[in-house]
């Protein structure tokens, strides 16, 4: 039986070495998505779609949230970021991106973003 390029070891790896080392931003909106928390959707964590890995997938919304840290907010980060977004439409993929900042400066407004994006998609694809 051939295996996903997503179950590949290396991905799995280094998705496990990215949970290990999260920023405080990102273990935030863990403990938001975890669990079921928002519209009953799961998300996974640190999910590998190759050659990117997604800072929080809901695999069955095509939904990606990444929150972003400082480098991010440069020219090089920003037009990266650009170029992996594209990518990732070209799979079906939408994503939302959330400052990281804003998490710690805001979070009851980033915790309405959050579930206001899912609805908004499960709508989008007739998902009850």
């Amino acid at each position: 039986m051939k295996r996903s390029r997503a179950r590949d070891p290396e991905a799995i790896e280094f998705a496990r070495g990215q949970r290990a080392t999260a920023n405080e931003f990102a273990r935030t909106v863990w403990q938001w998505v975890r669990n079921r928390q928002v519209c009953r959707q799961k998300f996974r964590r640190e999910y590998p779609i190759p050659p990117y890995t997604a800072d929080f997938c809901c695999v069955e919304l095509k939904l990606i949230l990444e929150v972003d840290g400082a480098g991010h907010f440069t020219e090089e980060g920003e037009e990266r970021d650009r170029a992996r977004d594209e990518a990732l439409a070209r799979e079906g993929y939408l994503v939302v991106r959330i400052s990281g900042f804003d998490v710690i400066r805001e979070p009851e407004r980033v915790c309405q973003e959050i579930e206001e994006r899912v609805s908004e998609r499960m709508r989008e694809l007739g998902v009850d």
